[in-house]
C-alpha cells in the first residue's frame, strides 16, 4: 500500500489558497449579510435603469452617445470610483479579518498549521475576486442600460462598434485596480486598528480634496493614478490646482507597488497577530 504523499513547499501554498479562497468567498457573499455590499455596488446601475426608465415612459429625450460618454466619465470618476468602489472594498476587506474577529471564529484560522502569509493572502484574495467580481459586474450593467439604443442615439453603435468598447475596457480595468488599491489598504488597516471606520473615512476626505492640494501631494493617493488611467478626461473645476497627470504605465506600477508594500507590511503584522475577544 502506498503512502499518500504529503505536499509541501509551493504545492502546499497553492493547496491552502484555493481551500482558503472557496471557504471565504462561500462565508462573505453568500450570505444575507453580503445584501447591503451588492446594494452599494450597484447604485448606479440602479440609476441608470431610472433614466432608461423615464427616457421609454417619454420623460426624457435620448441623449447623443457622444454626450453619454462624457457623462458617464463624470459619474464613473466622481461616483462610482469615490464612493461605490471606496465603500464595497471597505465593506469587504476589513471585514476579512475584523469581522472574523467579531464573530469570534478568527481563531480557528490562527490555530490551524497556517503560515501566517497565506492566511492573509487569501484573505486578500478572496476579497480581490469577490468585490472585483460584483464591481463588473455592476459596472457590465450601467454601460449596457445607459447605451441602450432606446435612451441613447448611437449607444449600441459606440458601445459595440465604435470606441466605446475600448473605453469599456479601460474602465473595467480601472475598477479592478482601484479594487486591489484600496482592498490592501483596508486588509492593511483591519490589522492595524480595532475600530477602521475613522481612519477610512479620513482616507475617503483625502481622495476627495485630491484635486485641490498640491501638484506633490496630489500623486500621493490612489485616486490620483486611477484618473491618470480613465479613457476619458473629466473638468477638474475652477478650484483645482494643476497636476501633471502620471503616465498610464507609471500609474499602474505605482499601484501595484502600493499594493504589494501594504500586503507585505500586512503579512508581517499577522504574524503577531493575537486575538483577544474580550477587547472586542
Amino acid at each position: 500500500m502506498e503512502t499518500p504523499t504529503i505536499p509541501t513547499g509551493a504545492p502546499l501554498v497553492m493547496r491552502q489558497l484555493g481551500a482558503m479562497l472557496g471557504l471565504e468567498l462561500r462565508k462573505t457573499f453568500l450570505r444575507l449579510r453580503a445584501l447591503p455590499v451588492v446594494v452599494i455596488a450597484f447604485l448606479p446601475a440602479t440609476l441608470a435603469l431610472l433614466r432608461l426608465a423615464g427616457s421609454e415612459l417619454g420623460s426624457m429625450r435620448p441623449t447623443p452617445a457622444a454626450e453619454m460618454a462624457l457623462s458617464y466619465a463624470n459619474l464613473f470618476q466622481f461616483f462610482f470610483l469615490r464612493l461605490v468602489v471606496f465603500f464595497v472594498a471597505f465593506a469587504v476587506f476589513t471585514y476579512l479579518v475584523r469581522g472574523e474577529t467579531a464573530e469570534r471564529s478568527l481563531h480557528f484560522y490562527l490555530l490551524a498549521p497556517l503560515d501566517r502569509s497565506v492566511f492573509l493572502l487569501g484573505k486578500y484574495l478572496a476579497g480581490l475576486l469577490g468585490a472585483g467580481a460584483l464591481v463588473l459586474a455592476s459596472l457590465a450593467v450601467q454601460l449596457l442600460l445607459l447605451f441602450l439604443p432606446a435612451a441613447t442615439t448611437g449607444g449600441g453603435a459606440y458601445l459595440f462598434g465604435g470606441p466605446g468598447a475600448g473605453h469599456a475596457a479601460a474602465y473595467a480595468a480601472v475598477s479592478l485596480l482601484a479594487v486591489a488599491g484600496y482592498g490592501a489598504v483596508f486588509t492593511a488597516l483591519a490589522l492595524v486598528v480595532r475600530n477602521p471606520m475613522l481612519p477610512a473615512a479620513a482616507i475617503l476626505g483625502w481622495e476627495w480634496v485630491n484635486p485641490f492640494l498640491p501638484s506633490l501631494l496630489q500623486k500621493a493617493s490612489v485616486i490620483h493614478h486611477l484618473q491618470a488611467l480613465c479613457p476619458l478626461p473629466v473638468a477638474r473645476g475652477p478650484w483645482a490646482l494643476p497636476a501633471e497627470p502620471t503616465a498610464a504605465p507609471l500609474a499602474i506600477v505605482s499601484l501595484l507597488a502600493l499594493a504589494g508594500l501594504l500586503l507585505v507590511l500586512a503579512a508581517r503584522r499577522a504574524r503577531r497577530l493575537e486575538v483577544r475577544y474580550a477587547g472586542d
